[in-house]
């Protein structure tokens, strides 16, 4: 049966103020129901740091006494420069906090924030930023993480034990640097999702800041970086066969694996232990096995789609061109340095 829209005797669709009270009940739970199925496919770090941005928000409103639903083009402005001068933080961070509060406000308390008033905080921002750099003033923030590259990850591994500590690292720093994986991907990572193929795995990507990737891992040249390999033997140690567990979990400090999976954070911690144990006093997070291999495959010649189907970056992501501008910069077509006869 074809449900029928409401309309006015004159044929015309409804215009939202003429909308009844029944009709607007229905919307209400439609809206409801929306945002409780969306909060629901948020990975759990993207809702912890919402709520961490809304603590933050709490604060500076009771800080100058303002109804925390006034989230107008002066007090995000007057946010910014709180963020900005009395806090000091980062671009980035301010950035994902404006974010992180006009998305609570939607969902929590259904005030939709003028856009025109967050393009205006986040124009005082770039204004910010601006003069911090004319006046050469310290970067703020971590900075970007070092790119793990190829002979790193080789030396690194090699020094992983073969007890059950050993195992799981070596295949999260495998699997993770062969999928190009953020931190949160490689902990949101279940054995539904790494399937086996008679040419390696298919690991499907599903928790994502970007959309749902699969990345086609084949055997690798080299026993002790095989990716494949690495993860059978730690599946094997660990006895993982429930589908919806995580592909890597805690382990008790007497080798006992738990069921629990890890949180984003401590899997970006193993790969950072794993990188000070083999020497590095440069610090590798999550971040760098991903950053690893879209540097060493560009390196080798791969495309850069290619390499965006296995990152999950769009056609013409910013970042990725900054992966490629670390090798390309060396390149005889790329740098007009190069064989001018210098």
């Amino acid at each position: 049966m074809t449900a029928h829209l409401p309309t006015r005797s004159t044929g015309r669709p409804l215009l939202p103020a003429e909308f009844d009270a029944e009709l607007l009940a229905r919307l209400a739970a439609l809206d409801r129901a929306s945002d409780s199925h969306a909060q629901e496919q948020r990975p759990d770090n993207t809702t912890r740091a919402y709520a961490g941005d809304w603590k933050t928000w709490t604060l500076f409103c009771e800080q100058f006494q303002i109804p925390t639903t006034a989230a107008t083009r002066g007090t995000l402005r007057a946010f910014v420069d709180y963020l900005w001068n009395r806090e000091k933080r980062a671009y980035a961070t301010i950035d994902r906090k404006l974010a992180g509060v006009t998305v609570t406000l939607r969902t929590q308390y259904s005030v939709v924030v003028d856009p025109n008033a967050t393009k205006a905080a986040r124009e005082l921002l770039k204004d910010y930023r601006k003069k911090s750099e004319e006046d050469e003033e310290p970067a703020r923030g971590r900075g970007k993480a070092p790119a793990m590259r190829l002979a790193d990850l080789q030396h690194i591994v090699s020094l992983c034990g073969d007890d059950v500590f050993g195992l799981r690292d070596r295949a999260m720093l495998l699997l993770g640097f062969s999928i190009a994986a953020r931190r949160a991907e490689l902990a949101g990572l279940r054995l539904r999702n790494i399937r086996d193929d008679e040419k390696g795995l298919l690991v499907d990507v599903r928790v994502s800041k970007t959309d749902p990737r699969t990345v086609p891992v084949p055997y690798g040249e080299h026993v002790l970086t095989c990716p494949v390999r690495a993860w059978k033997a730690w599946q094997e140690a660990a006895g993982i066969t429930d589908p919806d567990r995580h592909a890597f979990r805690r382990l008790h400090h007497t080798g006992s694996v738990q069921p629990q999976g890890l949180t984003p954070q401590r899997a970006g911690d193993i790969i950072t232990a794993a990188g000070l144990r083999a020497g590095y006093e440069e610090l590798f997070t999550g971040h760098s096995v991903r950053s690893g291999m879209a540097t060493e495959a560009r390196r080798k010649g791969k495309d850069r789609k290619a390499i965006a189907a296995i990152t999950g970056h769009k056609d013409g992501s910013k970042v990725l061109d900054g992966y490629m501008r670390i090798v390309d910069q060396w390149d005889e077509t790329d740098n007009a340095l190069i064989g001018i006869g210098l």
